[in-house]
């Protein structure tokens, strides 16, 4: 069980889908662990669809300002937690855009230091294995904190989410409950390096 913080304010906890899809199963995972989060954290979801495709020359002039407001959101997070879908055996191509605008050192590289916590569901048995390993690939090569276990690959995700979009599955419900609360104490540990 989570302990309580020292101070009254809460642990920040930035959500990325790596889907732009509305009702992405991705999404539906996302957004049950913001609303079952351990009381001393709070988890914002922030979603990818306005940022521009990475481009170097853009760069230069700054940071476009939909990659500004990115960048401030991690910059304000303790920790980021990236549920992603895999797409032809990797991560989708708007979460890696995604991460290269955030972990590019022009204007200041956000990912570093950072705490990260990724999984991701699929409608397949292996669930998102491939695309997990080249996400947490792609942190690490930030120099983000990823947190390496549990490891949460959510298969079969269509037979565990309801004709509504809601996660019915319990034992999923509860491997969500407990990573939220193993993600806290890894921030937690991280802060005290």
């Amino acid at each position: 069980m989570v302990k309580s913080h020292m101070s009254n304010q809460k642990m920040k906890v930035l959500g990325i889908s790596g889907s732009l899809r509305k009702d992405s199963y991705n999404r539906i995972i996302l957004r049950e662990m913001a609303q079952e989060h351990p009381e001393e954290m709070d988890v914002s979801i922030y979603h990818l669809k306005h940022i521009p495709l990475f481009n170097a020359d853009v760069e230069e002039n700054g940071d476009p300002e939909a990659v500004e407001d990115f960048k401030e959101a991690i910059r304000e997070a303790d920790g980021l937690l990236i549920v992603t879908p895999e797409y032809s055996h990797g991560m989708p191509g708007v979460l890696k855009n995604a991460l290269d605008w955030a972990s590019s050192m022009t204007n200041e590289n956000v990912i570093n230091g950072k705490p990260a916590f990724v999984l991701g569901s699929s409608p397949s048995m292996l669930g998102t294995a491939f695309s997990q390993a080249q996400v947490k690939q792609a942190l690490a090569a930030a120099g983000a904190l990823v947190l390496q276990q549990p490891e949460l690959y959510i298969g079969q995700v269509t037979k565990k989410v309801d004709e509504t979009g809601d996660l019915t599955d319990e034992g999923t419900k509860k491997a969500l409950r407990q990573s939220l609360d193993d993600f806290y104490e890894w921030i937690e540990t991280m802060k005290k390096r």
